[in-house]
């Protein structure tokens, strides 16, 4: 019996999760009938096919003319623009030039080279830590420590906003995890003061910059709350490493509290514009998680131009300032100028660099998207499952490398776009 087709309006991906059929595929027939006829529908506005580096412009192939086009990236986390940066496209190309282009094997077997334990004691200095170690992926890293060092007996506190890879760290731990309010504290101190004396071991674990929204953490709150009962805090600082702070250290160098948190975790496919991920902490832990985490133990090396691209990356963030100071010119104006033509806009004030623009109905975020694109913006939208339904939003990300001319080119298409669909405010 053929499976009918279904009006992609009226579902969302949540809808396909599960099926009570005993054959395993019967869900994966349903959801392609869904998103047939989603992408027939034309507002389909992922896995965009992207033909050229992704800096502050991008090329862009349109999959139903199979042109290619000329678009303002509002999507990428190239925060720094370090991705075609010479110093860093030379530096990878030199890795590959003596290394080849991977080592083929794990960190114990054949995978650990000169160039990946000189990023690891740099990324110590620049932490200011004891030690670091790397991992093949951002997601591995977390992933790995915290199923490294938790126990069943041992319990996690997480924000409800944590990135995936914190609640699949927590799952494959088999731990217990307590889920507190976004940002609030005083439901941490509920759940730690509820839960004191259950457990044996615990951990607060948060985003320092929340992916999705681009708010921060309240670090200092968190860490007082950790010493007052006894717990050790993981910040993961994918999204503020090379964006906040004096000298780019992240969200703990922003509120002065990196020596107060056990492990910085951070990860290299943003502001270092590669791939990969790391921890940075004490030594002793350090050394233990690099025997006990299974993500870092069964997985191959990161590949030496990975490596060297981050170590290039890191000179740079380190030398030179004045990209963070441009990058925070780029979001000041670029908030502002949303917020000017009517945008809600989250967080007011900015935060990081990404931002919310606040649009609604899930179908609306969809068409926005496919109509941003067909006028030459490359951004992010972001509808059910991942926030609640019908709070969809466009969620986008600035960089260093953006010019005052992409920024007003995007502003004057969303405020178009805004204006179409009534999203600005008198």
């Amino acid at each position: 019996m053929p499976t009918p087709v279904l009006d992609s309006d009226n579902f969302t991906l949540a809808d396909f999760a599960d099926c009570d059929s005993p054959d395993l595929f019967a869900k994966a027939e349903r959801f392609n009938s869904f998103l047939t006829d989603w992408k027939g529908k034309g507002t389909y506005g992922f896995h965009r096919l992207v033909t050229s580096a992704c800096a502050n412009t991008a090329m862009l192939r349109d999959r139903a003319t199979h042109e290619d086009r000329d678009m303002v990236v509002l999507a990428s986390n190239n925060y720094l623009g370090l991705s075609t940066r010479p110093e860093v496209v030379e530096a990878a190309r030199a890795a590959i030039a003596k290394y080849g282009t991977g080592m083929c094997g794990s960190r114990f077997l054949s995978g650990t080279y000169d160039l990946i334990e000189e990023l690891e004691s740099r990324l110590a200095r620049f932490e200011n830590k004891e030690a670091a170690l790397v991992f093949t992926t951002g997601y591995q890293a977390n992933v790995g420590t915290i199923s490294a060092l938790l126990r069943s007996k041992d319990v996690a506190y997480i924000d409800k906003l944590c990135h995936a890879s914190i609640v699949d760290g927590c799952r494959l731990a088999g731990c217990a995890t307590r889920s507190f309010r976004h940002n609030d504290l005083q439901s941490l101190e509920r759940l730690l003061e509820k839960t004191k004396g259950k457990y044996r071991g615990s951990m607060i674990i948060v985003d320092g910059v929340f992916s999705m929204d681009g708010d921060m953490a309240p670090l200092p709150g968190i860490v007082d709350l950790a010493e007052r009962y006894g717990a050790r805090v993981l910040v993961d600082e994918a999204h503020s490493t090379g964006v906040l702070g004096d000298h780019g250290g992240g969200a703990v160098e922003h509120f002065g509290v990196r020596d107060r948190v056990d492990i910085i975790l951070g990860t290299f496919s943003k502001t270092f514009a590669s791939t990969g991920g790391f921890i940075a902490g004490r030594r002793d832990v350090i050394e233990y998680v690099r025997q006990y985490a299974r993500s870092y133990i069964f997985t191959a090396s990161p590949t030496p131009a990975n490596s060297a691209a981050v170590l290039a990356g890191l000179t740079i963030i380190e030398n030179e300032p004045q990209l963070r100071v441009k990058l925070w010119e780029n979001i000041h104006y670029f908030h502002g100028q949303l917020k000017a033509l009517g945008f809600r806009v989250f967080p007011d004030p900015p935060e990081s660099a990404i931002m919310t623009v606040i649009v609604g109905p899930d179908i609306t975020v969809r068409q926005m998207g496919t109509d941003l694109f067909n006028e030459g913006i490359f951004a992010n939208i972001v509808f059910y499952p991942a926030v609640p339904p019908n709070k969809g939003t466009l969620r986008i990300s600035l960089s260093a490398n953006h010019t005052h001319k992409d920024l007003d080119r995007a502003l004057y298409v969303l405020g178009s776009i805004g204006e179409r669909y009534g999203l600005l405010s008198a």
